[in-house]
């Protein structure tokens, strides 16, 4: 197998690499090898679904507990990180679709003045500038130190949306709502709040109700719910120099902007029905969720849970959303004028982990295309 360097895609990734060995096997066997490859660079495990014309793949390759040995297979649940945004997303325009959330109206309908009164210009702040990341609100997780502080002190605290909500507090906004583009996850804690507050009930439990049950998903949960999964992948990366197993973290960690722990196959599940069905959300709704704001520079590409973007290997569009944390990655993609699916997450991230991760989602998918493109 011979790796070449190619111009990068996407939102800021780095320049990818492509694949340039025998392309005479047939598809599902160039993406078993794709990950045993992977593997064999020193990715930890992979887990992999495609599913379009011509092509239908589901395999793991790999370790999932390097303590016991046990294989990766595709039935392991692994958590997803900002994949978690698109759940969180879709229970919020259900709601808008009833009638009980609306996107122009400000933040001030919903939360509680003690939350308002403490977040700049809340009283211009709507649902849509939280869902597209233009109300110009701090990243709590990668924009103050404050948090990252405390959750290296208790890696394992079961944090709960308004444990997150004092990190928001009295922080100037880097722009006025609706003014530019500026990707933060605490858009989302906010969003979970709001759905909350006006349901009454917790997150996790609409989103099994309105996600999860409709579509049949029996290996997807969101935080704590994850000890029930049984196979359930450990999560690796290193920290001067020692191998650090960040599944204790995360396997009770269910926040909006996060949080859900699931497969490949039941991931490309829930993205296909998003944009092929009416299951989940109408037309209407799922228009507003796939319109992108355009704002910043350069133009955003983020609708409200997921970007949209020009297809980087072709004609049409591609829905997309990537997801990192310390010991996961993860990536879902649809192409819907090939009406293709290509879910793709690894139990190992940071340095050479996620050089490798590049890497393989790159040659995946140019694997994932010939095969639609042959049964043309």
């Amino acid at each position: 197998m011979l790796l070449v360097p190619v111009l990068g895609y996407g939102h800021d990734r780095p320049g990818q690499l492509v694949l340039t060995d025998d392309i005479t096997l047939p598809h599902n066997a160039r993406l078993q090898f794709l990950l045993d490859a992977a593997v064999s660079e020193g990715l930890l495990g992979v887990s992999l679904r495609v599913e379009g014309p011509g092509v239908d793949f589901q395999s793991a390759a790999g370790v999932a507990d390097l303590i016991t040995g046990e294989p990766l297979t595709a039935n392991h649940v692994v958590y997803m990180a900002s994949l978690g945004k698109t759940f969180t997303a879709t229970v919020a325009l259900q709601l808008c679709e009833e009638g009980r959330l609306d996107l122009e109206v400000p933040i001030t309908t919903w939360l509680p003045s003690e939350v308002t009164q403490r977040i700049p210009s809340s009283g211009k702040i709507t649902l849509r500038h939280l869902l597209s990341h233009t109300s110009g609100l701090i990243d709590y997780m990668n924009d103050e130190k404050a948090w990252g502080s405390d959750f290296d002190r208790d890696p394992q605290r079961q944090w709960i949306l308004r444990d997150i909500l004092p990190y928001l507090y009295d922080k100037p906004l880097l722009f006025e709502p609706g003014t530019d583009f500026h990707y933060s996850n605490s858009n989302y804690i906010l969003v979970g709040q709001i759905i909350e507050q006006v349901v009454g009930q917790p997150l996790h439990a609409l989103i099994r109700k309105h996600i999860q049950a409709p579509l049949g998903l029996l290996r997807t949960f969101n935080g704590h719910e994850t000890v029930r999964s049984g196979e359930h992948a450990h999560g690796y990366f290193k920290r001067r120099g020692r191998i650090i197993d960040t599944y204790p973290w995360y396997s009770h960690y269910g926040l909006a902007d996060s949080g859900i722990h699931s497969t490949p196959g039941e991931l490309a599940t829930f993205l296909k029905s998003l944009f092929t069905t009416e299951e989940l959300l109408s037309e209407a709704m799922r228009a507003e969720m796939t319109n992108v704001s355009g704002l910043g520079h350069p133009p955003s590409q983020y609708g409200m849970g997921i970007y949209v973007q020009r297809n980087p290997w072709g004609a049409g569009r591609l829905y997309t959303h990537d997801g990192i944390d310390l010991g996961y990655q993860a990536d879902m993609m649809y192409f819907p004028e090939l009406d293709l699916t290509v879910v793709l997450a690894a139990n190992a991230s940071l340095g050479k982990a996620t050089f490798i991760y590049e890497k393989l989602i790159t040659v995946v998918v140019q694997v994932a295309l010939e095969a639609v493109r042959e049964n043309r």
